[in-house]
């Protein structure tokens, strides 16, 4: 899979790295003084999320349009042309990782209000102990954790099982909602190559856009304020765990 972090500096480039960077900078003194209003060093804990929701969902609003006008002036500088299309939904079968706290909160609260939640939520789990499963399986094989990580996000993908949003005709229907993580993943060779058995060949030319090292490093400080959560950076595991917070949410 081609990474791809070779961006010209173009001026659209600077101004959507620049315009992130100051989104996630602002959060993070913003959270930092809720922090320290708490005599603790993360701000976001079970005990104010129901109080700071309203700014978790805004902010997670600003930071997927951030992203999206990023992506804006990233992708026009690939050599080739996009080739994904409406109701694909083939990338929507992989197990997403790396999804921050903030999403994970923001789509829970509007989850919970939809007549299939608890569906929606078992669908959540089966994928997500199919995963643990593949997981623990390569780790008795392999030993080491990132390997093992690797090879079952792999495994989790040729068991070719739907995103729980992902409709019948290949429509997501949290599309506004979902993390950079599904926002990130395109190709550049026709859909029908982007299946377990063209993954890793020549003929799927798919790419993430990565964030720029700084902006990924912001991250990772942001999110350290949602310690006290100890939310897992998985999609479907995320949104499982911000059940135990119910109680705390209603």
């Amino acid at each position: 899979m081609e990474l791809c972090r070779d961006y010209l500096p173009t001026r659209s480039y600077k101004i959507a790295e620049m315009r992130m960077g100051s989104l996630l900078g602002s959060e993070i003194d913003r959270l930092d003084k809720v922090a320290a209003k708490f005599g603790r060093t993360y701000a976001i804990g079970p005990d104010n999320l129901k109080d700071e929701l309203p700014n978790i969902i805004s902010f997670a609003g600003e930071y997927h349009r951030a992203y999206d006008l990023y992506l804006k002036a990233v992708l026009p500088q690939q050599e080739k042309p996009i080739q994904c299309r409406p109701a694909c939904g083939n990338c929507c079968h992989h197990y997403p990782m790396s999804v921050e706290p903030f999403e994970l909160i923001s789509l829970y609260t509007e989850l919970r209000e939809r007549e299939d939640f608890i569906s929606v939520m078992e669908m959540c789990q089966s994928r997500s102990d199919l995963f643990n499963s593949l997981f623990e399986n390569r780790l008795e094989a392999i030993g080491s954790e990132d390997d093992a990580e690797d090879h079952a996000l792999h495994d989790y993908f040729e068991q070719w099982r739907p995103c729980p949003f992902s409709d019948r005709n290949g429509d997501c229907g949290v599309y506004a909602s979902r993390p950079v993580s599904c926002r990130m993943y395109f190709s550049q060779t026709d859909p029908c190559f982007c299946t377990p058995e063209h993954l890793q060949t020549e003929r799927n030319e798919s790419y993430i856009v990565y964030l720029p090292d700084s902006i990924e490093q912001s991250l990772v400080d942001l999110s350290e304020h949602y310690a006290g959560l100890e939310l897992p950076e998985s999609y479907f595991g995320g949104l499982l765990s911000l059940n135990a917070y119910e109680g705390v949410l209603g």
